[in-house]
């Protein structure tokens, strides 16, 4: 079974300032390796914190998602500009209600749907070539056809890299919250470990208080964290 994602409890901005105030609290603190919070594990804490910041933000995310929509529209209308006339050419050579002209597809439907507008552009292809000599003697284009196929081909690229970008979105939404949660986890480790550490030393007490507002919660009552490197059989507690 897969394990629910945390949701992280303040935001972005606030979590990335936060865990930077607390990484540099730990300079010039050998005394947090008892607790477990070594070297190794402060630079792999930078490392976190970096990573999770560098993320696309959701607003920048959305903003490439619809850019893609915005270009995949524009490329339906050319559709169906090209489909109109198709059928326009196709009427001219025979009568608007005639046997050839109902051969051509109903492209009307397809119009906002990227797969049915490229199977009527395939479908509208095989007609107007059938009836290629009397289309181009009422004026179609001979590049028209071709036309046809490259808007297709393009409609059928826009629309994979729209998919892509929303798969992009949802998989950098997951991908971002599990990083953040990470820092997060990290600094109420640290937090909770200089309290114990500097339990007698007011001054530096005060720096590992709970950067978080009250509303959030206590830092005390974070669930265990994943931490960012798991030191190898750290020390045990002081008593």
């Amino acid at each position: 079974m897969k394990s629910e994602i945390k949701k992280l409890p303040v935001s972005r901005k606030v979590l990335l300032k936060a865990a930077k105030v607390c990484h540099s609290n730990l300079a010039d603190k050998p005394e947090m390796s008892v607790q477990g919070i070594t070297k190794a594990y402060i630079d792999q804490f930078m490392v976190d914190i970096t990573a999770a910041e560098n993320f696309k933000t959701n607003n920048k995310v959305q903003k490439e998602k619809t850019a893609w929509t915005v270009l995949l529209k524009a490329k339906l209308k050319a559709c169906k500009k090209w489909l109109t006339s198709g059928v326009f050419y196709l009427e001219l050579a025979f009568k608007p209600k005639s046997p050839q002209v109902a051969e051509y597809p109903d492209y009307v439907p397809a119009e906002n749907d990227e797969v049915l507008t490229s199977d009527a552009i395939i479908s509208a292809a095989t007609v107007l070539k059938k009836y290629l000599p009397q289309v181009t003697e009422k004026g179609m284009p001979d590049t028209f056809l071709a036309e046809g196929a490259v808007l297709n081909q393009d409609l059928k690229t826009l629309s994979v890299m729209k998919g892509a970008a929303e798969t992009e979105f949802e998989q950098c939404t997951i991908e971002r919250n599990i990083a953040l949660i990470k820092v997060y986890d990290a600094v109420n480790t640290i937090n909770k470990a200089g309290r114990i550490v500097y339990a007698e030393d007011p001054a530096k007490l005060k720096t590992f208080e709970s950067p978080w507002p009250q509303s959030v919660g206590s830092d005390e009552e974070a669930t265990p964290p994943a931490d960012p490197t798991t030191p190898t059989d750290p020390p045990p507690p002081v008593n």
